[in-house]
């Protein structure tokens, strides 16, 4: 299709006809990856004679085409290659002759690219980028810049390996870039494009040095240079003409986002290389040195300067007073910049700190016209990242901390008087709006204090009367906001222990009731509050204290059921959590609304969050809804009965989010699955229904969460064998076999992604003994036709303990379904000898403290026994060589299982008060040499991402009945016997099973008897009588 043409169709595009538009669109799709096409596009979006919105359009279908095409995810890319080179060798021109809102597009466009193509691929953007850098072209060295940070970009967060191209490109462009640094600050223009150039240079430094510094920026010339530039920046007043009047508008100008940038710069630097005591090696440890005796003072020198200004009515924009305070908070904790800030304290708390915490007039602008907004802003965790508001209480706090011995006595003295004053007003009836708005103030200040306030003596002993004396009568203020900041600071105290004890007495009575009836304030913000500071009254309440809140739980859940309609708000759901939790004995009368509210209200979130596409405003809430609705059902899990009607209402979500659309909330789904497949009193063929749903996850886009898939397939095949089997379409013994083959077989996982693999393979073979002998030489050998890795070609390529015991237990649990066909597949592979060296190794390695090093569960050990003693009665004639010659080796290992599995059992009776229980503690499963075995697994986690909202959703993942191997990070067992587990050798005693299988041989089998015993020594002879006496003890008690 020629230009001319092409821009017919792309015109259509604009077409107010949907007809029109529609077939303009097919067009494009019809002709996007065909020879030609992308630079044709490139052409028009760059034709200066063509409507700007037509080459808005042409740009947008460029982005679209390499977005999803440039580097598929699977196959070869559809673009072909001459265009490729088309765009690559065109694009940095295109973009620096474009009109914004075209280069917007195309930046998107080359980010893409450059991710993928630089440097290999696109070894000519350099040198032209580095040649537009010299132009005195504002456009052109703007289009440039913009190429660099997108560049620099590609580099931001990797590591130092990754990074080694950065260095070329900083050697090339950074010493052109610094003269022009210099030159627009030595310029003294206040042209907008002039602060948008400098917030570009901004903002290639900054990815650029993110995770470490380039070997340039350490030669002095280049430090001084960069580090000037950046501190002029910093020092130099933002131009008064040209400020737009609103303050939205005003944040948002480009003098203020470049002032914006060289903070973060400075904040970042200062984080990270501002103390001279942080050991750290190469470039790093040089520019710390060069930063610390340099720089540190200087800079503090220009944020106090920052905040005097805005002491003395100076407007700065909201993120540049964010970052200075973060800035000033960072100094105080570090003796050197403190000495020369300390004098200066009180004027900054008096002066910027407090006011900045205290109620202005945007919150009451925002409380009185969009109360929705103001609580969301509050509970936003973006929104707290950002505000002045947090970065001042932050600084109280860290003074407070890092400084207290000076500073927090002063800082309650001003707490005090400014509680006085209220006090005084309040009972003449002449409460201000400036007094309560500096009450409001000083609140947060005492909430934010509370982890500092509860330890410190006198102060700990003074609380009761703070919050009796100066927190209560707020409750029945006029002014709203001191009313929800009431129940914010009683809810921050609730927890502390009163006179007559933790959660009682008349304080605590009162402020409870204050909350409680709190509930039905008319400011909508207020009662969200009052809601969220309950969950920690409910959880300060003893047993017997919990008595008086019981005949409020209707009222309660009436109010959460209206206020969930109202506002979308995890901690509302967090409270809510706690309440079921609390009192899960009497929320079964309550638990169909609750799970019908709880729904309803995540469908709402689903739909706003889908609403929006900038924010996951309703993630969140989404979440919370879902762990709420799991409490629900662990609260009702006593109640198998319950569930089918709660399945009626929860399986339209179960379902929906089974799919991509349910990525961020899948491991609540799975875990909301595992109730029903475990609780229920069967499991239904609506619940099977999910099955092919979580086939289909696992092979499109959920591979990586197959442990969270495990515990409901586990109860699918477990709970529901017969169907497991019976069902040819779909096959689901055929799917379970297929996940766990292609998880064992994918070189792209890691050891603790691959671990659910073997996993599943023992539920199939446990749980289907003598049933699925068509699929055992699948999952033990590469059979002819079936490409799969099996378990014993994995063992030599991973190197974690856990991961090879459970390869192996695979083994073990095959020889304990039938010992016959696995020996006889070992044999055909000729691995019959390595497998009985390899697993020999395993039992008998131990760790430099004498513990074992592998099979250190209980449950582990057990499968291992009924391995090896599954060995031991091979009939005759199905014995190979490779086990007649490894019969004393065989027993020694059986011994030595035995004996480290009675201690194991010993030591939990003792634990458990000498009650002799088989229940495993988790005190007795972990080994204390587990944490040096793993500490290098450990990531380092010292890096802070910017922006990283989505680490605030970061939680951990609660453990189900029906879940057998459990990973909770407090633990190191994968599989805690301390679960209440179903698993078909639950029953089966293995010191049982030897003793009966021992006696059988002697009996009947004298020469095996012979072969496994004649290298015993006569401690061993002894060890085994009394194995075998332990193990008739067991059995006769058993049949009593």
């Amino acid at each position: 299709m020629d230009v001319s043409t092409l821009c017919l169709v792309l015109q259509g595009c604009l077409s107010p006809d949907l007809t029109t538009r529609k077939h303009a669109e097919q067009e494009l799709g019809k002709i996007q990856h065909t020879n030609g096409n992308l630079p044709n596009l490139l052409r028009v979006a760059v034709e200066e004679s063509l409507d700007t919105t037509l080459r808005q359009v042409a740009a947008i279908q460029i982005k679209n085409i390499v977005k999803r095409g440039w580097d598929p995810s699977e196959g070869d890319s559809p673009i072909p290659a001459a265009d490729k080179q088309a765009l690559r060798d065109n694009l940095l021109e295109g973009l620096i002759r474009a009109p914004h809102i075209v280069q917007v597009q195309l930046g998107e466009c080359m980010k893409n690219i450059v991710l993928v193509d630089f440097p290999e691929q696109w070894p000519s953007l350099l040198p032209q980028l580095a040649q537009n850098l010299h132009s005195q072209e504002q456009q052109r060295l703007y289009g440039a810049l913009y190429a660099l940070r997108l560049m620099t970009r590609k580099y931001e967060f990797r590591d130092a390996e990754e990074r080694t191209p950065l260095e070329t490109v900083v050697q090339t462009t950074f010493p052109t870039v610094l003269q022009v640094f210099q030159g627009l600050l030595q310029s003294g223009s206040h042209a907008e494009i002039v602060a948008e150039l400098l917030k570009l240079i901004c903002k290639a430094f900054w990815s650029a040095t993110y995770m470490g510094i380039p070997d340039m920026l350490i030669q002095q010339d280049h430090f001084v240079g960069w580090m000037t530039c950046i501190h002029t920046l910093m020092d130099m007043p933002v131009p008064k003409e040209g400020q737009p009047q609103d303050p939205d508008a005003r944040a948002a100008w480009s003098w203020w986002k470049a002032k914006k940038w060289v903070l973060h710069i400075t904040y970042r630097l200062f984080n990270r290389y501002g103390d001279p005591k942080a050991g750290r090696s190469g470039a790093d440890g040089d520019f710390i040195v060069l930063f610390s005796q340099q720089c540190s003072l200087k800079f503090l020198e220009a944020h106090m300067k920052l905040m005097a200004s805005y002491s003395q009515g100076e407007w700065l924009s909201p993120r540049v007073l964010n970052l200075a305070l973060q800035y000033l908070s960072h100094a105080l904790t570090l003796s050197a910049t403190w000495k020369h800030m300390k004098q200066h304290t009180n004027s900054l708390l008096t002066r910027c700190v407090l006011p900045l915490m205290c109620f202005n007039d945007e919150d009451d602008e925002l409380w009185r016209d969009d109360p929705h907004e103001y609580i969301r802003k509050g509970y936003d965790i973006i929104e707290d990242m950002y505000s002045p508001k947090t970065s001042a209480t932050n600084f109280v706090h860290e003074l407070c901390t890092c400084r207290a011995k000076e500073n927090l006595a002063p800082l309650l003295q001003l707490v005090t008087s400014t509680f006085d004053v209220f006090s005084a007003a309040q009972r003449q009836g002449t409460v201000s709006q400036e007094i309560a708005r500096q009450t409001d103030g000083v609140l947060l200040a005492v909430g934010a204090l509370s982890n500092v306030l509860k330890k410190k003596a006198p102060y700990k002993n003074q609380l009761e009367g703070l919050l009796l004396n100066n927190v209560m009568p707020c409750f029945d203020s006029p002014f709203g906001h001191l009313r929800a900041k009431a129940c914010w600071v009683a809810g921050q105290y609730a927890e502390i222990e009163f006179r007559d004890g933790g959660g009682r007495g008349p304080v605590f009575g009162s402020l409870f009731q204050k909350v409680v009836n709190a509930f039905q304030d008319p400011d909508l913000p207020v009662r969200v509050d009052a809601v969220v500071a309950l969950r920690s009254f409910i959880d300060a309440f003893d047993t017997e204290g919990l008595q008086q809140v019981k005949p409020l739980i209707p009222q309660l859940l009436d109010v959460f059921f209206q206020l969930m309609q109202e506002v979308e708000n995890e901690d509302l759901i967090f409270t809510l959590e706690t309440l079921v939790e609390r009192f899960d004995e009497e929320m079964a009368p309550y638990a169909v609304g609750l799970t019908q509210h709880l729904a309803a209200a995540f469908w709402r979130m689903q739909a706003s969050d889908e609403a929006e596409d900038d924010e996951d405003i309703g993630a969140l809430a989404a979440f919370g809804c879902l762990r709420a609705l799991s409490t629900v059902l662990e609260s009702v899990s006593r109640l198998p009965q319950m569930f089918p009607q709660l399945e009626e209402i929860l399986f339209p979500i179960m379902q929906a989010m089974c799919s991509e659309d349910g990525q961020d909330v899948f491991e609540e789904i799975l875990e909301m699955i595992s109730y029903f497949t475990y609780f229920s009193p069967e499991i239904s063929a609506r619940m099977w229904s999910l099955w092919p749903l979580l086939y289909k996850a696992f092979k499109e886009w959920a591979r990586e969460y197959l442990d969270n898939i495990l515990v409901p397939l586990n109860n699918f095949i477990s709970k529901g064998t017969e169907v497991f089997l019976a069902c040819k379409s779909p096959d689901y013994l055929a799917q379970a076999s297929e996940m766990a083959c292609k998880t064992l077989e994918d070189e792209k996982l890691g050891e603790e992604e691959v671990q659910p693999a073997p996993k599943l393979l023992e539920v199939i073979l446990q749980n289907c003994r003598g049933r699925v002998d068509n699929y055992l030489p699948h999952y033990l050998q590469a059979s002819p036709g079936y490409s799969h890795m099996w378990v014993w070609q994995k063992l030599p390529h991973v190197k974690e303990w856990r991961t090879k015991d459970l390869l192996i237990s695979v083994i073990a649990s095959a020889l304990y379904y039938n010992n016959t066909l696995t020996i006889s597949l070992l044999q055909q592979q000729n691995q019959l000898p390595a497998f009985l060296t390899t697993w020999g190794k395993m039992i008998f390695a131990s760790k430099a403290g004498g513990s074992p090093q592998h099979f250190r569960q209980m449950y582990v050990k057990k499968v291992n026994l009924l391995g090896l003693i599954s060995l031991l009665t091979l009939p005759e004639e199905a014995t190979p060589p490779p086990v007649q010659a490894a019969w004393p080796q065989l027993m020694a290992g059986t011994m030595r299982l035995l004996t480290t599995l009675k201690e194991q059992q010993d030591e939990n009776a003792h634990l458990n008060g000498g009650t002799g229980s088989d229940s495993a503690s988790e005190v007795a499963e972990s080994d204390p040499d587990d944490d040096a075995d793993d500490a290098e697994l450990s990531d380092d986690q010292d890096e802070e991402v910017d922006d990283a909202y989505m680490q605030q959703l970061a939680r951990e993942a609660r453990k189900l009945k029906g879940e057998r191997h459990a990973d909770e990070e407090s633990s190191e067992d994968e599989w805690s016997d301390a679960e209440d587990t179903d698993t078909p050798i639950d029953s089966i005693d293995p010191f049982i099973v030897f003793a009966d299988t021992i006696r059988q041989l002697q009996a009947s089998a004298a020469p095996r008897f012979q072969a496994l015993t004649h290298r015993m020594d006569a401690a061993s002879q002894i060890a085994l009588q009394s194995i075998m006496q332990y193990g008739d003890v067991t059995k006769a008690k058993a049949q009593s």
